[in-house]
């Protein structure tokens, strides 16, 4: 018999039962000690990621990640195998780069059509003068940018586990914490 309640059963089953958790997430995880969802509950992040959207680059204190509503312009692709694919975006007040390395220029251009408008979160820095976002974090159309979050949490990670998929197990988790009798 264990002295565990059954209402805690939940949180102490294998990692695995998590949805998007399977054997290889797993095992990763095991290098930060997470074997039972209730230990991705007592995972606490260690910093977190600013992505309140705001109307232009301009004024960012470069390196900054930015959430900004861009018109998408221009496809540069490389001239040179492996080199910077390049999308020329404006957003209210200025206009500056989308840049992509190792890009497949049909997969962009089915992202990021010409003429479009998209939500783009990442980190801005300036490169010869010019504003880039290398390898936007988040790019989606307006109507799907309150899938952004306005704070992203930032877990400790190891090889194999992305912020994503960590997130996304941390989530998980906390949807089967119990709500605990007679505690408000």
């Amino acid at each position: 018999m264990s002295g565990r309640p059954e209402i805690l059963y939940p949180i102490f089953a294998d990692i695995e039962t998590l949805e998007g958790v399977g054997a290889r997430t797993a095992r990763h995880l095991q290098a930060l000690e997470i074997t039972r969802p209730r230990d991705l509950l007592f995972t606490l992040p260690w910093s977190g990621t600013d992505r309140r959207r705001r109307p232009t680059v301009q004024g960012a204190d470069f390196p900054q990640v930015v959430t900004v509503e861009v018109a998408v312009g221009r496809h540069r692709p490389s001239s040179r195998r492996g080199g910077p694919y390049r999308v020329e975006v404006e957003d209210t007040a200025t206009s500056f780069q989308l840049v992509f390395f190792h890009a497949r220029g049909d997969y962009l251009a089915q992202l990021l059509p010409t003429g479009a408008r998209r939500v783009v979160s990442g980190k801005v820095e300036l490169f010869d003068g010019v504003a880039q976002m290398v390898h936007p974090d988040h790019t989606v159309a307006p109507e799907e940018a309150a899938d952004i979050p306005d704070f992203e949490p930032v877990y400790p990670l190891t090889a194999g586990v992305t912020q994503r998929v960590m997130g996304k197990a941390a989530q998980a988790a906390l949807a089967r914490a119990p709500e605990l009798p007679g505690v408000d």
